[in-house]
This record gives structure tokens, C-alpha cells and sequence, in this order.
């Protein structure tokens, strides 16, 4: 059994990967598709002042909302028509749909109890899935930096490596937040509707709270208690890397991974 040990952990972080390969490449494309539908439309208002005289009549509380300071700029651009809410909250749909799928998927279709028969101990083969998850976050984040750095250009829109990485970077930890939240809670619950209904409710108010502490004075001072804050709220594509934001993030990814490798190891699995 010690001989056949290592080629079980990596079948378990390898399988993993495999089983949602479709739904990574499904995902890579639409994000890519809705990415190219903003780069193609860019050239149209890159530039444009009657565009930016409309965007500066609008409310200051929607300019907030929806980021919409230096619109017709290729960083202001992509700050409200990609990370001002819908590429970050896909990515972290994306996650909590496969880290609940991780643990609480396997377990409702029965297939958990034979995947633990292997010589291998659970908090392992809970680590290998989450290292699974983590990798798909990275290699979705990287297909959409990729796209955007390299095909951003061809479009009239310019926004430097650094920026672009912070941004991405922000998003994708999000992202991996929440995805760890949902195999966290599916560890320990057996349930993936649970799972994905408490952590995409968590991650919608996580937003929420740092988006309208910015209008209303009395959040202001409990904005820091929000992920999107540290994630996006610093605006990474206009001030670049926030180490101490980021470390924010990473270290609620580990501190709930933490919490479901023992939640896991503790509870009786349903057969």
C-alpha cells in the first residue's frame, strides 16, 4: 500500500481535473466570447468626448457603482464593462459550482465511499481536490489575462501587464474564496445546494457591502470586512498590486480550505 500511495494522491488531484475539464473549456469560452464582445466595441468609444460629456451627466452615486470615472479609457474601460461586477462574480459562480461539486457532488451520487476506499487518508484527498479547484481558478484567470494583454491592443485598448495581473489577480482569488467556501460547507454539510446557496449569497453581499459603503456614510467604516473591497475595491486596474489586500484574500482561502480538511476528516459520510 505505501508503494501505490503517491500514484493514488495525484489519480485524486488528476481526476479531479479531468471530471470538470468540459466545463473549463466551456467557461474559458464564453468568458473569452464576452471578452471579445467588449475589446470589439471598444474602438467606438475609446476617445469619444461626447461619450465621456454623457458618462459625467450621470448621477456620482451610479458613477460609483458601476466605476465609471475615465470611462473612453482603455483602464476605465475594462473597470466598468469587465471588473466592475460581471467577470469577477462569473469566476466566482464558476468556482462554487465545482467546489461544491468536489465533495458534496460525489457524495450525493455515491461515489465518495469508493474514491475513500483507496489507501489514502481524507484530509489528503480533500487537499488534492482543493488544489484541483485552485488550478482551474488559475488556469481561467491566465486564458483571460492572456486574451486581454495580448488582444487588447488590436482593439485600441492599452492598459499595462501590471494592472491587468493585479486586476485578474484580485478577481481570481475572489473567485477561490468562495469556491473553497462551497467545498468547505459541501465537506461538511453533504449538500451541494447548501453549499452553493450560502457561499454565491456571501459572495453577492460581500459586493453589495463594498459597493454601498461607497454611498451610504455610515458602512464606510466596516467597507474592510468586504472581499470585494480587498479583491477590486482598491481599483487595482488604476493603482496596481495591494500586497496587503491580496494577502487578505489568501489567507481566507487558507483559513477556510483549513477548516474544511477537518470538517471532512470529522463527519460520518452518507453511503
Amino acid at each position: 500500500a505505501r508503494g501505490h500511495r503517491p500514484r493514488s494522491l495525484r489519480s485524486v488531484y488528476g481526476r479531479s481535473l479531468r471530471e470538470e475539464r468540459r466545463a473549463l473549456v466551456g467557461w474559458s469560452l464564453g468568458l473569452a466570447g464576452y471578452l471579445l464582445v467588449m475589446l470589439v466595441h471598444y474602438p467606438t468609444i475609446h476617445g469619444n468626448q461626447s461619450f465621456e460629456k454623457l458618462v459625467r451627466s450621470y448621477p456620482e452615486a451610479l458613477r460609483k457603482i458601476f466605476g465609471l470615472a475615465d470611462f473612453t479609457s482603455g483602464a476605465g474601460y475594462l473597470r466598468t464593462e469587465v471588473f466592475s461586477f460581471m467577470v469577477p462574480l462569473l469566476l466566482a459562480v464558476f468556482a462554487i459550482l465545482w467546489g461544491s461539486d468536489l465533495v458534496a457532488g460525489e457524495e450525493e451520487r455515491g461515489t465518495l465511499d469508493l474514491l475513500l476506499a483507496a489507501p489514502v487518508t481524507r484530509r489528503r484527498v480533500l487537499v488534492q481536490k482543493w488544489l484541483a479547484l485552485l488550478t482551474g481558478v488559475g488556469l481561467l484567470v491566465a486564458a483571460l489575462e492572456v486574451l486581454i494583454g495580448l488582444l487588447g491592443p488590436l482593439f485600441q485598448l492599452h492598459v499595462g501587464w501590471v494592472p491587468l495581473t493585479a486586476a485578474l489577480l484580485g478577481s481570481g482569488l475572489f473567485a477561490a474564496v468562495f469556491g473553497t467556501l462551497a467545498l468547505a460547507l459541501g465537506a461538511a454539510a453533504g449538500s451541494r445546494s447548501v453549499a452553493r446557496g450560502a457561499a454565491t449569497a456571501l459572495a453577492v453581499a460581500m459586493y453589495l457591502l463594498s459597493t454601498l459603503a461607497q454611498l451610504v456614510t455610515w458602512l464606510g467604516p466596516v467597507r474592510g470586512a468586504s472581499l470585494w473591497y480587498h479583491a477590486l475595491g482598491t481599483d487595482p486596474l488604476g493603482t496596481g498590486l495591494h500586497v496587503v489586500h491580496l494577502a487578505v484574500l489568501v489567507a481566507a482561502v487558507g483559513a477556510l480550505g483549513a477548516l474544511g480538511v477537518v470538517a471532512f476528516d470529522r463527519r460520518d459520510i452518507a453511503t
